[in-house]
């Protein structure tokens, strides 16, 4: 096992700003990562005396974290962040990652840092503590969390120094809030607003149909646009978005389990095409429906 380093990137899906870029005492990498395709996993990996933090803006995230001698596995979707503390292995299991959108912010914990993002030497000692002594990994974030360490990242994005510093206080408080978030415990599935739950229900029961967001607008009883705001709010997800997941999961059952061609599934999920639904099925899971056929046929 090994550490990661990332180094400076700037591309259209993947941006990390590192120390030596923005020169922040305390800060080591801050990104963002805008994935609208399946991408690789990262391999399984420590950092020393960092503790980072994963905010899921959109999609899902899995990750793969050693405790107590074994491997557990986390999922991490949309309005949720997730802490991984100093020396602790993770990746994502070998697992190509589903198309999503999050943000990860890296602190140096560290006692040899006197300053933590601009902040004196007392107010870092309470973050660093706070920090370290968080109760739960696995929070739920809200609008104002995801709205913090969206402008503190636009904020660092600019050259200019005054920019810069001006995202610390993004990024503190954002911190800070850590302590107060509400966990998301692994063990119970979290209440899903009774509307929004027979909506998904609904989906369940009729994949094979076109499933129109309006459709399930009327059975969960919202407007549509209500509907679509509640619905993200609830699920980490857009209606659209999850209809195709759960359409890919069943195409995945049914690739392994089933003599159907290509097309005939592309129809029978609904799809306009197999053509199409190729694409967003390797888009999905980052392989063909064939090679995954190939490869997982039971």
């Amino acid at each position: 096992m090994f550490e990661i380093f990332d180094d400076f990137c700037w591309s259209k899906n993947k941006k990390i700003i590192t120390q030596d870029v923005h020169q922040i005492p305390g800060l080591k990498n801050l990104s963002h990562w805008s994935h609208p395709f399946a991408f690789d996993p990262s391999p399984t990996h420590y950092h020393s005396d960092i503790l980072e933090i994963h905010c899921m803006v959109k999609g899902a995230r899995y990750t793969m974290l050693k405790q107590d001698g074994q491997f557990n596995a986390y999922t991490i979707t949309g309005n949720e962040a997730f802490c991984i503390f100093p020396y602790e292995l993770h990746g994502n299991g070998g697992q190509p990652q589903q198309p999503s959108e999050f943000y990860a912010v890296q602190i140096d914990v560290s006692k040899e840092v006197k300053s933590i993002l601009g902040l004196n030497q007392e107010h870092s000692h309470i973050l660093r503590e706070r920090l370290l002594s968080l109760e739960h990994r696995h929070l739920q974030l809200s609008a104002t969390e995801i709205q913090l360490i969206r402008t503190g990242f636009n904020l660092f994005s600019s050259e200019q120094r005054d920019d810069i510093i001006n995202g610390c206080p993004f990024l503190t408080a954002f911190l800070f809030n850590l302590y107060y978030m509400n966990p998301i415990r692994e063990e119970t599935l979290r209440q899903i607003d009774v509307h929004i739950q027979k909506a998904m229900n609904y989906v369940t029961a009729h994949l094979t149909d076109a499933l129109p967001v309006q459709e399930l607008a009327e059975v969960s009883g919202y407007s549509l646009s209500r509907f679509k705001s509640k619905f993200r709010e609830e699920v980490g997800f857009t209606p659209a978005e999850y209809i195709i997941l759960q359409k890919i999961e069943l195409a995945k059952e049914l690739l392994e389990t089933t003599e159907s061609n290509i097309t005939e599934l592309a129809y029978e999920l609904g799809f306009s095409s197999s053509n199409y639904f190729s694409s967003v099925f390797k888009k999905i899971t980052n392989s063909s429906p064939l090679s995954y056929r190939k490869a997982y046929r039971k």
